[in-house]
């Protein structure tokens, strides 16, 4: 039997460990939270900062692993570094380093002729407002390296700018913050995994930004819903986009998660990262509309062994609609209600919460990784399943009081 180290034990990446069992492989799981849901799942685990690549590796020392993978997380750095200590399947390193740091694929894909929005990279307090005249107003501005569009937010004009410089320094590591021209239009996440030469695109969802106004200035994504209603030839400039990113950043092995906007009908890149993506999209979303099945071969290729690559192709086409549970005010939580309720609403597929206890201060949604939970649902056509996840999201209720 193989050992799979998989790095987060969270609740998204229960998912992967129970693939990984299934596959018959059996699993060592670490997570820097003991309460980790995945941490009782796995056969073995260990409370390790995952995020510690020396850690990682010295708590790998007397375990016989074959080989290493994570899922949904913002750490493909990390895991390739290990796998190349210990001989194993991965991406090489300075492919890992540049799709995870914001500044250096920007730069890859401008370099390489792929659209991107304009941009200029401030590495000084000093350097801030020069760059972002050059930029203009108003301007997206993001830390080098943050997942969860932590940090991530619009400056309108100069009077907020140094503020929202001092918000994004809290999840930059080296002071490094990338400012970008504010795109608009539709957005698309894609989803395509990448073996011996070839992309497959499997995965293509409208993301769903309907509640933006509540949350200005920050990005707090809303969900996903499938099918797409762009046009055929615009899904095929935004999957042609994907793919020559993925080429020029070099990812050759693996996950390669794509977020598009198409600004004035052109589509421009606004990420591309080197891992499955988080938030239940591949492997929620997506396995429920089509039957596709992402964890299966990526795991495989982890492993060293031949992947299934037939467990991408769609089995069926259901519409689909995902929502959140995000907080939209500041305050302290007095109660929460509705959950089975929500649960058990028609065309609900998947439900994931993890709800803040009564007496906890919390505060209006800033960045994805606030929200409380998420509800799927499938049903025959798109607007029918937008209708359904909709009325079910409702029935949650999170009474909140002033602090």
């Amino acid at each position: 039997m193989k050992t799979a180290l998989i790095l987060g034990a969270g609740i998204e990446q229960v998912l992967a460990i129970r693939q990984a069992q299934s596959l018959g492989y059996r699993v060592i799981a670490f997570d820097g939270n003991p309460d980790a849901a995945g941490l009782s799942v796995a056969d073995e685990h260990e409370v390790v900062d995952i995020r510690q690549i020396g850690q990682v590796i010295q708590k790998c020392a007397d375990k016989v692993i074959d080989g290493v993978f994570c899922h949904g997380v913002e750490i493909q750095h990390v895991v390739a570094r290990v796998a190349s200590h210990l001989g194993l399947p991965s991406l090489c390193i300075e492919t890992a380093d540049i799709s995870t740091n914001k500044v250096l694929r920007i730069n890859r894909l401008n370099e390489f002729g792929i659209p991107v929005a304009q941009f200029r990279v401030v590495s000084s307090k000093k350097m801030l407002e020069s760059a972002a005249q050059e930029v203009g107003f108003p301007l997206v501005l993001k830390p080098e390296q943050s997942s969860g569009s932590r940090g991530v937010q619009v400056v309108e004009e100069l009077s907020q700018l140094e503020q929202a410089w001092r918000d994004a320094m809290q999840y930059s590591e080296n002071g490094v913050i990338l400012l970008e021209e504010l795109l608009s239009g539709p957005e698309i996440s894609t989803e395509a995994l990448v073996h011996d030469g070839k992309i497959y695109t499997f995965a293509f969802a409208d993301r769903n930004y309907s509640r933006n106004s509540i949350f200005h200035p920050y990005f707090v994504e809303d969900g996903i819903n499938f099918p797409s209603v762009l046009s055929t030839e615009i899904q095929k400039q935004v999957i042609e986009t994907t793919e020559r990113a993925i080429r020029c950043l070099g990812i050759d092995f693996g996950s390669a998660k794509g977020d598009v906007i198409i600004d004035k009908g052109v589509p421009k890149i606004i990420e591309i990262a080197c891992r499955s993506s988080g938030g239940w999209f591949g492997a929620g979303s997506i396995p429920l509309a089509t039957g596709v099945n992402m964890l299966k071969p990526l795991i495989q290729m982890a492993m060293g062994d031949i992947p299934d690559l037939d467990s991408l192709n769609w089995k069926k086409k259901l519409g689909c609609a995902q929502r959140y549970l995000i907080p939209i005010q500041d305050g302290i939580v007095e109660s929460v209600s509705g959950i089975e309720s929500a649960k058990c609403s028609e065309g609900v597929k998947m439900s994931e919460f993890f709800l803040p206890e009564p007496g906890t201060y919390i505060t209006k949604a800033r960045n994805h990784s606030q929200r409380f939970g998420q509800i799927i649902c499938t049903a025959e056509t798109r607007e029918l399943a937008i209708e359904l996840c909709e009325s079910a999201i409702k029935k949650i209720e999170v009474k909140i009081k002033a602090a």
